[in-house]
């Protein structure tokens, strides 16, 4: 385990640093490009990296995984998956990344995105709440350009993210239990920061409804590090959460979640990315 982690950290070294590839994808559309969204009223970088085996499968389908945070992590991911997916370790799939300018920018702009709703005061960030104009941008603008642009599996289509980006993730969750079509079957969350605004997210799905059923099955991942518990008076412990997080998700629609949860043991709240990332995404299609 001590190796597996010790190479993750040297790839994360030598590719997550690395300013965002603009080479050309393999079909020859652009890895990188600007789009501008009319929901958030802004315009964002769409990182895209397609499966080795894309241009020589033309008749094949792919699922698409939604990456948040492209800027750190779309480059080590794209690689890792590409090499996971040629000796069967990883499913092949379209790798979609969401980012900004660069990183200055998305260290900013994400608490705006990822966020609803506004945050308390105490929080002090300048700009927030905006989850649910951002779950639009996607939903409804990006997504429809994807499948117009690529050979995509409507049906397999996983979002996944980090810290805020991970709260951004059980928001998404959260709609669409909700009643409310997102466009996501999937969803890969490492480390969310449900303490935020006092843990709204939490409190929403527990007062949810029961529904006897559901259009389509959802897969949930959901991590957090074992070293993340929070000495602040305010913050509950973590068995606690990840309780609540079992018993409000898996409640919910009765055999149309299929819910998985784990503590990666003497990892903080800024490892668990990674191995998050690549074991959902295998756990994700495993039976499929």
């Amino acid at each position: 385990m001590t190796r597996y982690f010790t190479l993750v950290l040297l790839i994360t070294l030598v590719y997550g640093c690395q300013p965002p590839t603009e080479q050309p994808a393999p079909n020859g559309k652009p890895a990188v490009t600007r789009l501008y969204s009319k929901a958030v009223a802004d315009s964002f970088s769409i990182f895209i990296n397609l499966p080795d085996d894309y241009e020589a499968k033309q008749a094949e389908k792919y699922p698409v995984v939604y990456l948040l945070d492209a800027n750190l992590y779309f480059d080590i991911m794209a690689v890792t998956l590409n090499r996971y997916a040629s000796v069967g370790l990883a499913p092949n799939v379209i790798l979609v990344g969401i980012g900004y300018t660069d990183f200055p920018a998305m260290d900013s702009l994400r608490n705006r995105d990822d966020t609803y709703p506004v945050a308390i005061p105490e929080y002090e960030m300048s700009t927030s709440g905006g989850a649910d104009k951002m779950l639009s941008f996607l939903h409804q603008e990006l997504m429809p350009l994807i499948d117009q642009q690529y050979r995509t599996d409507t049906t397999k289509r996983t979002l996944m993210g980090h810290s805020l980006g991970g709260f951004f993730t059980a928001y998404t969750l959260l709609r669409s239990l909700s009643g409310e079509a997102t466009g996501f079957s999937g969803y890969i969350a490492a480390s969310p920061s449900l303490h935020y605004n006092h843990y709204y997210l939490l409190d929403q799905l527990k007062s949810l409804p029961v529904k006897d059923s559901s259009p389509a099955k959802q897969k949930v991942y959901i991590t957090f590090g074992g070293n993340e518990d929070s000495t602040d008076s305010t913050s509950r412990p973590l068995n606690e959460v990840m309780t609540q997080l079992s018993a409000y998700i898996s409640q919910k629609q009765s055999g149309n979640i299929i819910y998985k949860s784990d503590i990666y043991s003497h990892l903080d709240h800024m490892d668990t990315q990674l191995p998050t990332f690549i074991k959902g995404l295998q756990w994700m299609w495993a039976e499929q």
